[in-house]
């Protein structure tokens, strides 16, 4: 298949380009920074310069194509929700993805790709903590449970135009060069780790290896639409979490951060750590899809490379 990926240069992307290439797949990569790309991505893949607000049109880098993955977006832990930080979150993923989408609509149908995976997030959920859902819930109230449905709205149009959409609403993905584990790692080295808030919230998450599997499962297999989990089939609570995570570090997890401290610096960020979702991965499951790392020790001790 050719493909095309919006995004491609992030945690999710640098691992992603080298799954497809092995699956024998032509990767192309669009970027504001292709000097980036080339530090980060594998040589065979393809780099095409864009930046939506500077040249807006994309039909030429989706002409011909077999199918389109958009990981575009501002990073949601990287600062403060002002209303200016909100904006920049909403707009980064809403706007890129309304223009892909339009995109598509403009092209041949002979030539336009077959199917399009954008990203989203089990924040669709809202904040309800301890009720397990999967992709029949509905969605849930807050900042990143309303941004996730106008962003699964905008994906969701492409299927007017004839074009399969999954939205993938990703858990927090594990991996030791990127994505919330690396920002966890620190503190546990410096003896310092502990839980979040009041330990006992939900964590869902998944291997980034699973997540690129899955990821590629789905563009190889028609019977992949709609809304889909990335989630590990067996979440653990922060306290667990975290006991694992100093366990496969050969360090304690003793000290635990308060929920109101996190408020004083974060913010409304900080419900992302005091606050958690319960996520079942029921499609993936029923269509067959194999977890590599189904739990959370075995995941943790791959990536830590302290046993597979």
């Amino acid at each position: 298949m050719n493909i095309v990926i919006a995004g491609g240069t992030g945690f999710i992307g640098r691992h992603l380009c080298p799954q497809l290439l092995q699956r024998q797949h032509e990767v192309t990569v669009l970027t504001r920074n292709t000097s980036r790309g080339q530090k980060v991505l594998p040589t065979q893949v393809h780099l095409h310069e864009w930046d939506r607000l500077k040249w807006g049109g994309l039909e030429k880098n989706l002409l011909g194509q077999d199918a389109v993955i958009n990981l575009a977006g501002g990073s949601i832990a990287d600062g403060r929700w002002t209303p200016s930080r909100k904006e920049m979150l909403r707009s980064s993923r809403i706007d890129t993805t309304r223009m892909i989408v339009n995109a598509l609509s403009n092209l041949p149908i002979t030539d336009r790709p077959k199917v399009l995976i954008n990203a989203s997030g089990i924040g669709y959920y809202g904040l309800e903590g301890k009720n397990a859902v999967d992709e029949l819930a509905k969605p849930g109230k807050g900042f990143l449970a309303e941004l996730c449905v106008e962003w699964e709205e905008e994906a969701f149009r492409a299927t007017d135009y004839g074009v399969r959409t999954v939205c993938l609403r990703t858990s927090m993905v594990l991996g030791k060069d990127g994505g919330a584990l690396k920002k966890m790692l620190l503190p546990f080295q410096l003896f310092l780790g502990g839980p979040i808030g009041d330990e006992t919230q939900p964590v869902s998450w998944i291997h980034v290896e699973d997540l690129v599997r899955l990821i590629a499962t789905i563009l190889e297999h028609d019977s992949y639409k709609g809304p889909i989990n990335a989630a590990s089939p067996h979440p653990v609570t922060m306290k667990e979490f975290c006991v694992q995570l100093g366990k496969a570090l050969g360090r304690p997890s003793w000290l635990p951060v308060p929920a109101f401290m996190l408020n004083i610096v974060l913010g409304e960020l900080s419900t992302l750590m005091t606050h958690g979702q319960l996520v079942n991965p029921l499609i993936a499951q029923k269509l067959g899809f194999s977890f590599t790392y189904p739990h959370l020790q075995s995941a943790l001790y791959a990536i830590l490379e302290k046993g597979s």
